[in-house]
């Protein structure tokens, strides 16, 4: 997915210059406010990188660690305010992994902070985080995280996507003002309310055939605040009879794989139905984003649909399971129907 992580940090800050490109990491320079680094809504985590190591320099912790303390040019000039009375801790990771170093390495490492800052060492709930990160590809960061992330698995529902990737999922779709914009297969609502926070007005409908978790998105949109953006129904997605042909301007979804939800037909008959009614719904040139890890199935039966074109895909890891995001675009034809 580092291709519409970049095409979106093109977008979203464009003064920025990709310097490195990483899997799971994008290194980056910018003139933007940390305020604004913030707000992204497609990245997980943002690091202000201190000191960058590369190759042979970035062997190991303790040699990057050794790097930092003789370095006396490093500057520690940072993108937010800090405050004597603010506290810090040093977390240590290799290969995205936390670990721990030598306790002398660490606290030498809290001194030359503290010496160049006034932040005060504090392990357990401090107020910033200076990362030490050795990356398998030969690359090291010394950092201060930008960001925190959340507590997804206390803050989501089972199953709910992620708000980044849903945030990426929506921008694979080119949101356009006054669209009607349909994901038919919503469950807990992360991508509908992506939609309709994070882009360009337009009507968003989300339905699905659960009519308890219709009736849990409902009371979310409500507190929210997002009545007049988002459009809740219950509707089995593969019979949307409610909608005009050609009505739609953008679907994108995270339909059923089989794997975790049981389907009334086999997994090959269902997606096979489910496009027929896409392409149904869709306008000529509208666009179709499909999350899924039957990929040889989705394949198989959209290569038989060719009244969609295959623009894009890129393998994602989701939950530990590998899957594929799609990206479609229904043909335009003879037949179009007039704007």
């Amino acid at each position: 997915m580092l291709q519409p992580v970049q095409e979106a940090l093109r977008s979203d800050l464009p003064d920025s210059r990709i310097v490195l490109a990483l899997d799971g990491l994008v290194a980056y320079e910018s003139g933007a406010r940390a305020e604004v680094i913030e707000k992204l809504s497609f990245a997980t985590n943002s690091f202000y990188v201190l000191k960058r190591f590369e190759g042979p320099a970035a062997p190991d912790l303790a040699s990057m660690a050794a790097a930092i303390l003789k370095d006396r040019a490093l500057s520690f000039d940072m993108p937010v305010a800090l405050r004597r009375s603010n506290t810090f801790r040093v977390i240590t990771s290799v290969a995205n992994q936390l670990v721990a170093v030598d306790n002398n390495i660490l606290e030498a490492l809290e001194l030359r902070i503290t010496e160049k800052t006034g932040l005060r060492p504090n392990r357990s709930k401090p107020d910033f985080e200076f990362w030490l990160a050795q990356r398998s590809e030969g690359h090291g960061f010394f950092s201060l995280r930008v960001t925190h992330h959340k507590a997804y698995d206390k803050i989501l529902q089972k199953g709910e996507l992620r708000p980044e990737l849903a945030n990426i999922l929506c921008r694979l779709s080119e949101p356009k003002p006054k669209e009607l914009f349909l994901d038919p297969f919503c469950g807990s609502g992360a991508i509908p309310i992506q939609r309709a926070t994070a882009f360009a007005e337009g009507l968003v409908i989300a339905s699905d055939q659960d009519e308890r978790k219709v009736e849990l998105l409902r009371e979310r949109i409500k507190d929210l605040g997002l009545r007049k953006r988002v459009v809740v129904r219950r509707d089995d997605a593969l019979n949307l009879t409610r909608y005009q042909d050609s009505s739609i301007h953008a679907i994108v979804t995270d339909p059923p794989w089989g794997h975790f939800i049981s389907t009334d037909t086999p997994i090959a008959g269902f997606y096979r139905d489910m496009l027929k009614e896409f392409v149904r719904l869709l306008r000529p040139g509208a666009r179709l984003v499909i999350l899924t890890a039957e990929t040889a199935v989705l394949e198989s039966v959209a290569g038989h649909e060719n009244r969609l074109i295959l623009l894009k895909k890129f393998n994602i890891l989701l939950s530990g399971k590998k899957a594929c995001v799609y990206v479609f675009s229904r043909r335009q034809d003879a037949q179009a129907e007039v704007e």
